[in-house]
């Protein structure tokens, strides 16, 4: 099976919207019970639910890391569309920064995301940079 071509433009102008810090377009462009689902050891890790879940899931991620991602790379996967990012994690409680590969995994049905598995090249790494314990104890939960 392979995926729409509006598929890939639909995700180009949610992360186009994500980089410019526009939460209502990205809003737009995502379904009631859009899943993006996030690295079980990040201490934003879980599955975030629905579009209030999206934005907790921001907040959550801004509340330990500044994020400044460069361009992404967006392709047709099969099914799926795949997202290549380069970005540099900064912690607001450590001051620390690294650079950080990120892949993420898009769903879409009726035009609209349902679902985003976000896979991180080193998430140990971006833990640890957050001041975070690396003691393996995951407290992911749906949200």
């Amino acid at each position: 099976m392979t995926i729409a071509p509006d598929a890939v433009a639909v995700v180009r102008a949610f992360t186009t919207a994500l980089g410019a810090g526009d939460v209502g377009t990205c809003l737009g462009l995502l379904a009631e019970d859009i899943v993006f689902a996030e690295a079980a050891s990040l201490p934003f890790g879980g599955e975030w639910v629905g579009k209030s879940g999206f934005v907790a899931l921001l907040k959550a991620v801004g509340r330990d890391y500044d994020v400044r991602l460069e361009p992404p790379t967006v392709d047709a996967a099969g099914d799926a569309v795949l997202v290549r990012v380069f970005g540099t994690f900064t912690s607001r409680r450590t001051g620390r920064s690294m650079p950080m590969k990120v892949l993420d995994l898009y769903r879409l049905r009726d035009g609209l995301v349902v679902r985003v598995d976000v896979y991180y090249q080193d998430c140990l790494a971006l833990r640890e940079l957050g001041g975070h314990p690396s003691d393996g104890a995951a407290e992911a939960a749906t949200r």
